[in-house]
């Protein structure tokens, strides 16, 4: 579990961000696994697209506020947007303890299959990355969860205290097989 604070600020035309990842296998579970964010402060987006091979399978852009839980799960490419430049973005995050972050493919293809931009205005755009097979972008807000037993507006934290085996399938992703099969964000 980690906490994590991006300046307020961009970069240019480009929104403060993480680069773009996937978690590598772990060596326990032989696979890579999921993060679960919790946005404390600011406005997120997390990214994220099935692959970071040629054809990135779906891509979804999850608007998360305040108190807002997201799921990203094992395998897919990711990033952490700040969509609010002129406030801090802090958040949460529980990963494995033995991850890590494998960016070959993703530099291989100079990025993500959406970069996000900042207009004039300051709101984030998409562009496209031509590197990959075209893929339409999903913007959406974050699902409530209730599959994996997460209760909306209890801080994930106080939830691992309560119930800590609500949160097996972090380092367990085999356990929510089922619901990683057709998962939407």
């Amino acid at each position: 579990y980690g906490a994590v604070t991006y300046a307020r600020g961009r970069l240019g035309d480009e929104p403060i961000r993480s680069q773009g990842h996937i978690h590598w296998q772990s060596p326990h579970c032989g696979c890579s696994t999921p993060e679960v964010y919790e946005i404390w402060s600011g406005t997120g987006i997390i990214y994220m697209q099935q692959s970071a091979r040629d054809n990135p399978g779906k891509c979804y852009a999850v608007r998360a506020r305040p108190g807002d839980v997201v799921i990203v799960p094992p395998g897919w490419a990711h990033a952490t947007i700040s969509a609010d430049s002129g406030v801090p973005l802090t958040f949460g995050a529980w990963c494995d303890r033995q991850y890590g972050f494998d960016y070959d493919d993703v530099r291989a293809h100079r990025g993500l299959a959406w970069f996000p931009l900042l207009d004039d205005a300051g709101n984030i755009c998409w562009e496209r990355n031509p590197a990959y097979q075209p893929a339409a972008l999903i913007q959406k807000a974050p699902e409530r969860y209730g599959r994996f037993a997460l209760e909306a507006g209890v801080p994930i934290y106080t939830q691992f205290e309560q119930h800590p085996d609500r949160f097996d399938f972090v380092p367990q992703p085999a356990l929510a097989d089922d619901i990683w099969e057709n998962f939407i964000p």
